[in-house]
């Protein structure tokens, strides 16, 4: 650093005149960073030809070298250390984040696991509720069924029903009642199918068991045209 000082006018000439304590003018210090502290390391004052100031700055310059060398692998020292320090900084937020963004994903999975694996707890629980309700409208159906009617009664008609797991179950019910009471016996089975409906031999034709709006309700067993012994097949639905 040169400092040149033909007057002292300025408030921080002045300040800088006073530190170096010049006497004559023109004035020229090199200062320069020696002992991690600016120091003098040669003054220059009053007038001086121009070849012996570049003699006397080469001078002065040359007897410091070794002072200006470390100063500048000092600051090239810091400057790397600097550089290296944010590159670290740079490697560390980045690992940082890739940490996060692993944490981050590794909470989302966790939350999509417990979501799915309450997913599923929730349908074993609907399944069994709808099993129960199965069972509970099974044996409610049972209890409510009319009692079967005698042998000897002339007009019961004796059905034999096969199952669509090949079983086969015998029941008698009366002329009089309805095609319904044939479905609630054949419902309240734990070897029916949830959904099914019943179907004639021959000729092959669904008999109207349920209400519709069309006919809300269902034919007597004489009115569907049943015989006094029938044979009458099961059909699952469930899957339909």
């Amino acid at each position: 650093m040169l400092f040149w000082a033909c007057s002292t006018s300025k408030p921080e000439g002045y300040r800088v005149s006073q530190a170096l304590r010049e006497n004559t003018y023109p004035f020229l210090a090199m200062i320069m960073l020696k002992d991690r502290k600016m120091t003098v390391v040669g003054r220059l004052e009053g007038l001086i030809q121009p070849e012996d100031l570049i003699n006397q700055l080469t001078f002065i310059m040359e007897a410091n070298q070794t002072y200006l060398m470390s100063e500048r692998l000092e600051r090239e020292e810091r400057n790397q250390t600097q550089v290296l320090r944010q590159q670290q900084d740079e490697a560390y937020l980045a690992s940082l984040r890739a940490d996060q963004e692993k944490d981050r994903k590794k909470r989302e999975e966790q939350e999509q696991k417990r979501q799915e694996e309450e997913k599923v707890r929730q349908s074993v629980l609907a399944e069994e509720r709808r099993r129960r309700t199965l069972e509970e409208e099974k044996e409610r159906k049972s209890e409510c069924l009319p009692p079967e009617p005698p042998l000897d009664d002339p007009d019961s008609v004796k059905i034999v029903f096969k199952l669509p797991n090949d079983t086969r179950v015998e029941r008698r019910f009366l002329f009089s009642q309805s095609l319904t009471v044939i479905h609630d016996f054949l419902f309240s089975l734990k070897e029916t199918p949830e959904k099914f409906q019943i179907v004639t031999n021959f000729p092959r034709r669904v008999l109207p068991c349920l209400p519709t709006e069309e006919q809300p309700n269902p034919p007597t067993l004489m009115e569907a045209g049943l015989s006094r012994s029938e044979v009458l097949f099961v059909q699952d639905l469930t899957d339909d």
